[in-house]
Formats: structure tokens, C-alpha cells, sequence
């Protein structure tokens, strides 16, 4: 996944309110005991199917910080790459 997905992918987890049960295990952590499931669209895969609120994942924190994670370190890795190539060879 390159950083533009990664983008993507972050601000659907952090704006969406609803997930299958799929996403939402990816993406989070189940954090209730019961969960009210209904038809609809997924709010990350945008796939028809059985949906709950994103809250039932714990508005996939997980998710979200490990991603933030990864963008930082690849934002990171390509300034200090810029900067080595700037750098004169001795």
C-alpha cells in the first residue's frame, strides 16, 4: 500500500460509523459483547453486507494509530533519503 492509500485508508477509519465484521476486525478491536447488525454498506471495503457501528471496534483506534505510524515512518525515511542524495560525495 503506498502513502496516497494509506491517506485514503486512514480517513475512511477515522470518518466512518460503519464496518463489517470483516473491516472491523482488520482495522480494530471488538470491544462489546453484543452488537446490533443490519444490511447495509460498509463504510471502509464499501461492500453490501452485515454492518454494525464502528464503535463496536473501538472506532478502530488500532487501526488508525498504526497507520499513522507507517506514514510517519515512510514521510521520514524519504526526507532522510532526499537529504543523503543532496548530500556531496566524498
Amino acid at each position: 500500500m503506498n502513502l496516497k492509500q494509506k491517506k485514503a485508508l486512514l480517513k475512511k477509519l477515522e470518518q466512518t460509523g460503519t464496518t463489517c465484521m470483516d473491516c472491523g476486525q482488520k482495522y480494530g478491536v471488538y470491544s462489546v459483547g453484543c452488537s446490533s447488525v443490519w444490511n447495509g454498506k460498509c463504510g471502509v471495503c464499501g461492500e453490501e453486507k452485515r454492518v454494525t457501528e464502528s464503535r463496536d471496534f473501538a472506532y478502530f483506534i488500532t487501526g488508525i494509530r498504526k497507520l499513522k505510524l507507517e506514514i510517519q515512518n515512510e514521510k521520514s525515511n524519504r526526507k532522510t533519503q532526499k537529504q543523503q542524495s543532496e548530500e556531496p560525495s566524498v
